[in-house]
């Protein structure tokens, strides 16, 4: 079996709506592919808000990977621990108390795996 590691640096951005949260998500991964995320990243670089909280998102169902307790404002908060995203999974970073026009980021550092183990049949 051929598995082929590729490094990524990946980057993601959104415009808050000044809900009750606000978010900024990776994409949804798509077939054939995995990705070892080594370190993942947060920030609102506009206001210093309530808490954040990062998870696993596939679907409508949500698991935990870490949280924040009101972030200072423009200042990045990492998670070290690899997570693993697989097929149909994304990463969702969900902040309280945003205003209309934060803006949040989200950077996910790691490497994506290509091969025959990741194909759904």
């Amino acid at each position: 079996m051929d598995i082929k590691k590729h490094p990524i640096r990946l980057r993601y951005h959104a415009i808050a709506t000044g809900g009750a949260t606000d978010r900024v998500e990776s994409d949804i991964l798509h077939r054939n592919r995995t990705i070892a995320c080594q370190s993942i990243a947060f920030r609102n670089q506009t206001g210093l808000r309530g808490n954040v909280e990062i998870y696993l998102r596939q679907g409508e169902a949500y698991t935990f990977i870490t949280d924040q307790t009101t972030p200072a404002l423009n200042r990045w908060y990492w998670y070290p621990y690899t997570q693993h995203i697989k097929v149909g999974e994304q990463l969702s970073a969900i902040q309280a108390t945003c205003v209309a026009g934060d803006i949040l980021d989200l950077h996910v550092i790691g490497y994506s795996t290509y091969g025959e183990e990741n194909v759904i049949p």
